[in-house]
């Protein structure tokens, strides 16, 4: 509540944030949220809104974070590091099955940094959502936000303030797999569904068709239970 009131109080100068789908997470109950990441801006955006709803998020976001007095601030409030490239970076998903295991809200970035693509659409998920999903059974939801990348571009330094900008932030529905349990491929088959799943919302979000490179992975969950 110290963080939030304070960072809620800033980020208004920034835009307004119009939230759709939280209900797909559940509430005050276990729950991977896989966001998507354009802008260093979305954490705080999608914090926010787990926390009005009610769920305390615990980020995993990269070590370097965790320096001083800051990383200190970070730990207090329940965010866990990542140490990448590392031995240890298996280490943050035992972390993070550990606030599962306590009916916690995980937040992950699948990318693992923010997208390069030109058009700006996700790029291939990185192995750990996926592991985290399978291993614990915990809900895989995806999220994506459309306006944070006119507010802080990725080269930018300093946000554009604008505090009637509309912000579009959406939830999707739980990624399927139990579809792919024992599955020799599972864990890269789920990481291309997220991506795919995150792609389908953020699609919705700025009214384009989902591009053809992610439809081969999107599965519903009706096709999912039917397979």
């Amino acid at each position: 509540r110290c963080v939030a009131v304070p960072v809620r109080t800033v980020f208004r100068l920034c835009g307004r944030v119009q939230e759709t789908g939280i209900e797909h997470v559940p509430h005050k109950q276990a729950a991977i949220v896989a966001a998507y990441h354009a802008s260093l801006l979305d954490p705080v955006v999608v914090g926010l809104s787990l926390w009005d709803y009610g769920n305390l998020p615990h980020f995993l976001a990269k070590s370097e974070l965790f320096k001083g007095g800051f990383g200190k601030g970070l730990r207090t409030i329940g965010q866990i590091p990542v140490l990448r490239r590392s031995a240890h970076a298996s280490n943050s998903l035992a972390y993070a099955e550990e606030a599962l295991a306590q009916g916690e809200t995980v937040v992950i970035y699948p990318q693992g940094t923010l997208t390069k693509d030109p058009e700006l659409w996700p790029q291939d998920s990185r192995t750990g959502a996926a592991r985290l999903a399978l291993k614990t059974g915990a809900p895989l939801i995806p999220v994506a936000h459309w306006g944070l990348e006119e507010i802080l571009p990725r080269a930018a330094k300093l946000p554009r303030l604008n505090p009637r900008r509309k912000i579009l932030l959406s939830y999707g529905l739980p990624v399927p797999t139990e579809d792919l349990r024992g599955h020799p491929q599972a864990i890269a088959l789920l990481g291309r569904r997220l991506t795919s799943h995150i792609a389908a919302e953020l699609a919705t979000l700025r009214g384009e068709p989902l591009p053809q490179q992610f439809r081969a992975d999107y599965v519903s969950s009706a096709d999912a239970d039917a397979s």
